[in-house]
């Protein structure tokens, strides 16, 4: 009896979807539509794009947008002449909730992933309005497919630090990781002096989620810039600086900050 052929990977790229009902989105970012006029979200970077970029030209670059959600920032970049691959969870993939002893899987995960259906939902109602050539790619933020292909500049706005192991996400990203990477994280309001700290004095992460507390669906860490920087370079993007602006998140200014590394050595083919 002859073997079953191997099972082939499914491709990297989602097929497009149409979505006609607002009602069924949701957007992390405001952003302007054709024929939908200003569609209100978490986020709304539109007057701070270039300080969030870190002043980043991606005219004529393949760019990665990791941790896409409903697509601003790859939308905004492909209009300045970007070529834009834009990735997020899909299928089973879904964020890491913090395991508190009373953490119940089975009540929280569907949850989780129909939030994360809404944001894809939202993409691909803002893809059909500007009318976008930008193609979307789904899995595990732990392993961008390698069919993705390489990419010029990658771009991880607030992706990381909602990550339980943020190291393994950059590490996988970095690989397929041309030119520059540009990366951007909101500094809590308790840790802003992190802002002034050199590195010589140390290289902090911060645990946030609290036993008391039991918030689930927050963030694992704050990563100082400076931290960042290390990271980057470890990775083998040594030449970095970082900027700081405020973006406007429910009606409220916060400051974030964005660390711009460019490569410096080649990927290690072995890891």
């Amino acid at each position: 009896m002859m073997a079953d052929p191997p099972t082939q990977p499914a491709p990297p790229f989602l097929a497009p979807r149409v979505v006609d009902d607002p009602a069924a989105c949701t957007f992390n970012h405001t952003i302007d539509l054709p024929g939908h006029g200003t569609v209100p979200g978490t986020w709304d970077l539109r007057a701070g794009l270039d300080a969030y970029l870190g002043g980043v030209a991606v005219a004529g670059k393949r760019v990665l947008d990791f941790g896409a959600t409903s697509g601003f920032l790859g939308f905004a970049m492909e209009a300045q002449g970007a070529e834009v691959v834009a990735y997020d969870f899909s299928g089973e993939a879904c964020w890491e909730m913090v395991p508190y002893p009373d953490f119940e899987r089975a009540v929280i995960a569907p949850e989780i992933r129909n939030h994360l259906h809404r944001f894809e939902n939202a993409y691909w109602y803002a893809h059909a309005a500007l009318g976008s050539r930008a193609r979307r790619a789904g899995g595990s933020l732990y392993g961008v497919p390698e069919a993705v292909g390489p990419v010029d500049i990658a771009v991880l706005g607030n992706a990381l630090t909602r990550l339980r192991d943020p190291f393994r996400a950059l590490h996988g990203v970095l690989r397929l990781t041309r030119e520059t990477v540009v990366v951007t994280e909101m500094l809590p309001k308790s840790l802003h002096l992190l802002r002034f700290l050199p590195r010589r004095v140390g290289l902090p992460v911060f645990l946030l989620p609290r036993s008391d507390q039991r918030i689930r669906f927050d963030a694992w860490w704050t990563i100082a810039p400076t931290t960042m920087q290390e990271l980057l370079a470890i990775l083998g993007f040594g030449e970095s600086a970082v900027t700081y602006h405020r973006q406007s998140l429910l009606g409220q200014k916060r400051l974030c900050y964005t660390v711009v590394a460019r490569r410096t050595e080649p990927t290690n083919p072995e890891l």
